[in-house]
């Protein structure tokens, strides 16, 4: 009798041990798996920031370049002749209608 109770109890105690460690298994499976996920979030977050970072150098040097621009005369006439209009005294001005404004 005594052997059949010292018998369930070790099963019982195995059961329990195995139970346990499926618990832990698993619970460092989750954990891991958190991990992986995160990294992968940071990685593209990188890589989105590194993109918006090169299209905000490449903004910079367009407007460095226009700001040397502004230095020559002969920009400036280019500029105020084409977006404002302005014309020299007697000249006439022709606006055609851009491709964009054609197709709407």
């Amino acid at each position: 009798m005594k052997r059949r109770k010292s018998r369930k109890r070790q099963l019982g105690r195995d059961l329990l041990f195995c139970v346990t460690c499926l618990v832990a298994s698993a619970a460092l499976l989750w954990g891991g798996w958190q991990d992986v996920q995160n990294m992968l979030e940071i990685r593209q977050s990188i890589e989105d920031n590194e993109e918006k970072a090169a299209q905000l150098e490449q903004r910079q040097d367009d407007l460095e370049t226009t700001r040397e621009n502004l230095d020559n005369p002969d920009y400036i006439e280019y500029i105020a002749r084409g977006r404002y209009l302005v014309t020299k005294e007697g000249e006439q001005v022709f606006k055609f209608p851009t491709l964009q404004e054609t197709e709407e």
